[in-house]
């Protein structure tokens, strides 16, 4: 609530779409903010850590800025479209890593991604078994950060909303990564989706031929 009225109390033509509110029903407002005032609220509520605050700004389909805060480590993921992207004060890229044997992969839930059917599962547990290793961090916007900071270089989910990753998205692409639904296909802006997200673009057909 007080991120909602900060927002709309600057910004009052803006719209904003989030998980906790449904969005405003005037569809003439060209900029939408996507907000996620605790990704990751299992990790919140038993780790006290792992959990962020996501917001992402769009004008239309165009991305404007993104902004991930890792609360606990008081350490802020930031992107301006076409300006880079940013560790607190630090630029950061994805990782030079091309080889699947050397990449790391997060997903934000083992169990979603690995242990539950659905039409990707088998791929899923082929990928997992060609790259260096597999890590859970449990919030997708921080993983999405992980790999734009080079730290990941894939990162894979079966479910996520647009609250969810349109702020990481515009970062990771700011530095250098790449994003897409699992099936290799348009992430859309504005519906839960599958998402798969790469160090660089150069990765996504081997990817998806696994």
């Amino acid at each position: 609530q007080q991120l909602r009225h900060s927002i709309l109390t600057a910004f009052p033509q803006d719209s904003i779409v989030g998980e906790e509110y449904p969005p405003q029903e005037n569809c003439d407002r060209k900029v939408t903010w996507y907000l996620d005032p605790i990704d990751g609220t299992t990790n919140f509520i038993n780790q006290h850590q792992n959990y962020a605050i996501s917001m992402g700004c769009w004008e239309g389909a165009d991305p404007l800025f993104g902004l991930v805060l890792d609360v606990e480590r008081e350490t802020l993921y930031w992107a301006k479209h076409g300006d880079g992207a940013w560790q607190n004060q630090t630029q950061i890229h994805t990782s030079g890593r091309r080889e699947l044997a050397e990449l790391l992969l997060t997903t934000p839930g083992l169990q979603y991604t690995f242990l539950e059917s659905h039409p990707y599962q088998k791929q899923m547990i082929q990928l997992s078994r060609k790259v260096r290793g597999v890590r859970c961090l449990g919030s997708v916007a921080l993983e999405l950060c992980e790999v734009a900071a080079g730290r990941a270089d894939l990162f894979v989910t079966m479910r996520s909303s647009p609250w969810d990753h349109n702020a990481a998205r515009i970062i990771l692409e700011e530095a250098g990564g790449a994003i897409f639904t699992v099936d290799g296909g348009e992430l859309p802006l504005d519906q839960k989706s599958t998402v798969l997200a790469l160090n660089d673009i150069e990765l996504k057909n081997r990817i998806l031929c696994v």
